[in-house]
């Protein structure tokens, strides 16, 4: 009897020992799986419109494809009410596409692929956002964004077109020759001396518009909410 009153109470001594063990291990896993839904994902739709100061300038005469392109956020994008992206953080790019003003007027053009953001806790997000309009141009640069995001140069002025073919033709009728063949010289010459557009420029310190072209997901410690 003593035997079976002995082991009874080494069983119940083990059942005590792993109760416990039980018991204290319960909260340190629980703090595990906490850990892994301690943040919230918030996804910034297609089409939100940022606002940028540019840090880089860009023109369509000097830059290259592929030279980086830095900005910075000018205004918070909140969804469901928070700021995911504060004022402040780097948003970076590059040159995509470029083309020099060329003859007869032509203006030169850029496309700017701003494609990262630099969050607070210094993680690179890949985005996806084009150019869609310059709200202030430092230094008078005269450039305008066309439809498709291009940066664009504007090319010779209709004035300065009118006085050249006027002229031009005005001095192929001095000239002594018949009218049909004055006007063929006269558009001729000013083919030949209409001055180059201009290029597309945006000097460093503009402001300008950018609009993403497809979701991007932003995680964040959570709310608490």
């Amino acid at each position: 009897m003593k035997l079976k009153g002995a082991g009874m109470k080494r069983d119940l001594l083990y059942a005590l020992v792993a109760s416990l063990l039980v018991v204290g291990g319960t909260p340190r896993l629980l703090a595990q799986e906490g850990s892994t839904t301690g943040v919230d994902e918030y996804t910034v739709p297609e089409g939100t419109e940022f606002k940028l100061q540019l840090h880089t300038t860009v023109n369509s005469k000097t830059s290259k494809t592929g030279d980086r392109v830095i900005a910075t956020l000018i205004d918070p994008v909140a969804v469901e009410d928070r700021d995911v992206l504060p004022k402040g953080v780097r948003i970076d790019g590059h040159v995509n596409e470029v083309k020099p003003a060329g003859r007869r007027g032509k203006g030169g053009y850029l496309y700017i692929l701003f494609d990262t953001v630099e969050l607070p806790n210094g993680e690179k997000v890949a985005i996806s956002g084009s150019l869609t309009e310059i709200f202030s141009s430092e230094g008078g640069a005269d450039s305008s964004v066309g439809v498709e995001g291009e940066l664009k140069g504007h090319g010779a002025s209709r004035k300065s077109q009118m006085v050249i073919v006027g002229g031009s033709t005005a001095a192929g009728v001095a000239g002594g020759v018949g009218p049909g063949i004055a006007a063929g010289v006269g558009g001729l010459v000013a083919a030949l001396v209409l001055p180059k557009g201009k290029e597309a420029v945006l000097l460093a310190g503009s402001l300008v518009g950018m609009r993403l072209d497809r979701d991007v997901t932003i995680t964040m410690p959570s709310s608490g909410k």
